[in-house]
């Protein structure tokens, strides 16, 4: 059994309230939700957002889609993916999947290939990241639910509670760590949602390829934004993980 646990919540710092942003004419997370679900190997699928009351909302909206909602930590991110991998039964799964509820164009194809390379290289933990080449929206990370009680266990500055995994990809003493490469690098190309600039970009995506009852291909997003490079030029100018950078300058605090 694989379980795939989304953390998502309403509070971001940075846009507010984005995974119920409307992109077509539904809520960012529902494309989320509905994309990973095509995924061929993934049996279970977990909302993991926080008991803070601006989230009711998200707990509402998983409720009356029937979707499976766990609630816990706001800030302590490792611990609200643990509890929710516990009490999911984890611990008798073959592998738990992270995805994030900013990644409304999360590919399922791309998921069931990293899932299978973990399962080929029997490894701790892979993911695309270590090595971005696959468009900043499409990450996916898989690991082991005694890798994640073990990081549980150990991890002790701000970037390691915040972002669940970086203890994981620091310690390869500890863990068997592996990389899983796209055969073009479409690393340059931002498909998550943290930014009004990526609302933008997203939403123009959406107006011009979705289709209800469709799930729309990486290449095809590829193909139209090599068509069209203003769209893509929207949010060119956001880094990857500005999230992770702030978590790291608190561990300096931590540090000190």
């Amino acid at each position: 059994m694989n379980l795939c646990i989304v953390q998502a919540r309403m509070g971001s710092t940075r846009l507010s309230g984005k995974i119920m942003m409307k992109l077509g004419d539904r809520p960012s997370i529902y494309h989320t939700y509905n994309r990973i679900s095509k995924s061929k190997l993934i049996d279970n699928i977990v909302i993991a957002t926080t008991t803070n009351s601006s989230d009711d909302i998200l707990y509402e909206y998983c409720k009356e889609q029937s979707i499976p909602c766990f609630r816990g930590s706001e800030n302590d991110v490792l611990d609200r993916y643990y509890s929710c991998a516990k009490e999911n039964n984890a611990q008798n799964s073959d592998a738990i999947i992270r995805i994030t509820g900013d990644c409304p164009l999360i590919d399922p194809i791309v998921v069931d290939e990293i899932i299978g390379f973990h399962e080929e290289s029997k490894v701790d933990y892979i993911s695309n990241t270590i090595v971005p080449t696959f468009p900043d929206g499409l990450d996916v990370e898989v690991l082991s639910f005694e890798s994640l009680e073990y990081a549980w266990f150990h991890s002790k500055l701000a970037s390691e509670r915040e972002h669940v995994t970086p203890f994981i990809k620091k310690n390869t003493s500890l863990f068997k760590v592996n990389n899983y490469l796209n055969k073009c690098d479409w690393s340059h190309y931002r498909w998550t949602l943290d930014e009004i600039e990526d609302y933008r970009m997203l939403s123009c995506i959406f107006e011009h390829l979705y289709k209800e009852n469709e799930i729309l291909k990486t290449e095809k997003i590829i193909e139209f934004l090599e068509h069209n490079p203003q769209i893509a030029r929207i949010n060119s100018s956001i880094g990857r993980d500005e999230g992770y950078q702030k978590s790291l300058k608190k561990d300096l605090l931590y540090l000190e």
